[in-house]
C-alpha cells in the first residue's frame, strides 16, 4: 500500500517534469540550432546535445522511480541534481555564472531528494518492486 504523498513529495515531482520538459527542450533546440543556441555554449554543443538527451531520459525514470516510491529515486535524483548544477558552470565555461532558474531548481531538487531519501527509505516495499 502507498503512503500519502507529502506536499514535498509533490513538489519534488512536478520540478521533476519540468527538469524532463527542460532537457527535452534543450536537446530539441541543440539539434535543430533553434536560438542560435550552438554558439552560445562553451563546450562542443555535441556533447550538451547527447547529454541533454540522457539527462532528460534519466529524469523522466527518475519521476516514475518517484511516483512508485523506490527507493533508488531520490539517489538519481541527488545525481542528476549534481549534474545539472555542475552542467551551469560547464555549460557557461565560467565559475562566475548567470543565475538561471534552472539552477535554483536544480539546488532545490537537491535538497528535497536528500530529504526524501529518509521517508522514502521508511516506507515498505513490496516484494516485487526491488
Amino acid at each position: 500500500m502507498l503512503r500519502r504523498l507529502c506536499v514535498e513529495d509533490w513538489v519534488l515531482l512536478g520540478l521533476t517534469a519540468e527538469k524532463v520538459v527542460q532537457h527535452v527542450f534543450i536537446t530539441w533546440a541543440f539539434a535543430t540550432d533553434r536560438f542560435e543556441l550552438r554558439e552560445q555554449v562553451a563546450p562542443p554543443w555535441e556533447l550538451l546535445l547527447w547529454s541533454g538527451g540522457a539527462v532528460a531520459v534519466l529524469f523522466a525514470v527518475a519521476l516514475v522511480g518517484l511516483w512508485h516510491r523506490r527507493r533508488w529515486a531520490p539517489m538519481l535524483l541527488i545525481g542528476l541534481a549534481l549534474f545539472d548544477i555542475i552542467g551551469e558552470f560547464v555549460g557557461q565555461g565560467t565559475l562566475i555564472i548567470d543565475l538561471v532558474v534552472s539552477f535554483v531548481v536544480a539546488w532545490v531538487i537537491l535538497l528535497l531528494a536528500l530529504r526524501a531519501r529518509a521517508r522514502i527509505a521508511a516506507t515498505p516495499e513490496s516484494p516485487a518492486s526491488s
